[in-house]
């Protein structure tokens, strides 16, 4: 009764983009390990142009120059929320299944905290269309909360509050996305109190 009441209330919160962003960044950390990851990724690359899929509030736009970044999530709502937190860069309503894309495609697709919202199929057809926008040479990063075996107190509490239902092993994560395209490096760390799993696929050039 208890544990239904306290996933109701975080499942309201995560209804609200402002509250859940905010009370989601303490046990993160600020995110602090998951944006020096990114942020190599990016340095790596030079000055990609990024499509950052499944956005929400827009947590990692301020990582990119804003003419060359593009944020998109299926929610209005966390559109709306990252759009008045970062007025200088590009955000899109759409689905990511349906959209066609923008002419030569992305040099760096992010997929972060998206996946573990999905089922199997689901997660799969994401990923191939993530796949689809990413331009030929380019670099897909799928970054995942992960579930240790054993998980710490710490994280079993977090990915109890998580509004995603498909949080998977490391082995699970890796078949799921290898299936879609070879990943070049991958690395488990932790971000504040919650584990992460990043794998980074480059996209062959044809």
């Amino acid at each position: 009764m208890i544990r239904a009441v306290i996933r109701r209330f975080a499942d309201r919160l995560a209804e609200t983009p402002a509250a859940f962003h905010w009370l989601r960044k303490l046990p993160e950390g600020n995110y602090r390990e998951t944006k020096r990851r990114i942020a190599a990724v990016r340095d790596d690359l030079g000055a990609p142009r990024v499509l950052d899929l499944g956005c929400g509030a827009g947590e990692y736009a301020e990582l990119f120059d804003p003419a060359l970044y593009l944020g998109m999530d299926i929610d209005p709502g966390y559109i709306a929320f990252a759009r008045s937190r970062h007025p200088k860069h590009r955000f899109a309503c759409a689905d990511v299944t349906t959209w066609s894309g923008e002419e030569n495609g992305f040099d760096l697709v992010l997929v972060n905290g998206v996946l573990h919202h999905l089922g199997d199929a689901e997660a799969s057809a994401f990923l191939c269309n993530a796949h689809r926008l990413t331009r030929p040479g380019g670099t897909l990063l799928v970054i995942e909360d992960v579930r240790l075996d054993p998980p710490t107190f710490a994280a079993r509490v977090v990915h109890f509050l998580d509004y995603g239902d498909h949080i998977r092993t490391l082995p699970r994560w890796q078949a799921l996305v290898s299936a879609i395209t070879p990943i070049a490096r991958s690395e488990t760390y932790v971000s504040g109190i919650c584990p992460y799993h990043l794998m980074l696929c480059s996209k062959p050039v044809r």
